[in-house]
């Protein structure tokens, strides 16, 4: 008996079906992690590029969809997250006792130099932000949901207020936003 072989269906992507079943993507316009400010105007090398993003990844991006926060708040938050997370994810290793000691190499360090870049950039953080600083690492940080964090909707209300005060001082602190004192950085 002959078996039947399936065809590979080519052409445009569905996106239904990427991701998980919570996934809501979208195809937007993103900037593009390959661009280099030396080749600034080529055609060659866009600042933007068009990509699918996921519209329920976090908070911030559902902020930013309903338009609660600007691009400069939800750069400065996403920011915040690589800093948490290259502190945070990987954890501080220890030391590992089954690896063999190399003739002439130096003790292993426990901690990166990137994961020691994002303590001092976290503690950055924790001085410009203040007391809305929790806030932050539950939603930037660990990707929490406001609605998560209280039930009344007068707290949540409160907690979204802090949030977005709390993305304003970073995204100037960052230089994304300058209230014309700063050049900006991005």
């Amino acid at each position: 008996m002959a078996m039947r072989v399936r065809k590979a269906k080519l052409g445009t992507i569905d996106l239904k079906n990427i991701g998980h079943g919570q996934a809501k993507p979208e195809l937007s316009e993103i900037d593009n992690p390959l661009y280099n400010r030396a080749h600034d105007g080529e055609t060659w090398n866009p600042k933007r590029i068009m990509g699918v993003k996921n519209m329920k990844e976090s908070a911030l991006v559902v902020l930013e969809q309903r338009n609660l926060i600007d691009e400069a708040q939800a750069k400065a938050g996403e920011r915040f997250r690589r800093i948490w997370e290259a502190l945070g994810g990987a954890g501080a290793g220890s030391f590992d006792y089954s690896r063999e000691p190399v003739d002439g190499g130096g003790p292993r360090s426990a901690l990166s130099d990137r994961q020691i870049q994002a303590g001092i950039d976290l503690a950055d953080c924790r001085r410009v932000l203040g007391i809305g600083y929790d806030v932050m690492v539950k939603v930037a940080g660990e990707g929490r949901a406001v609605a998560e964090m209280a039930d009344s909707k007068n707290l949540q209300r409160a907690y979204i207020e802090m949030l977005k005060q709390g993305l304003t001082a970073l995204a100037i602190h960052f230089g994304y936003e300058n209230r014309g004192k700063l050049r900006e950085i991005a």
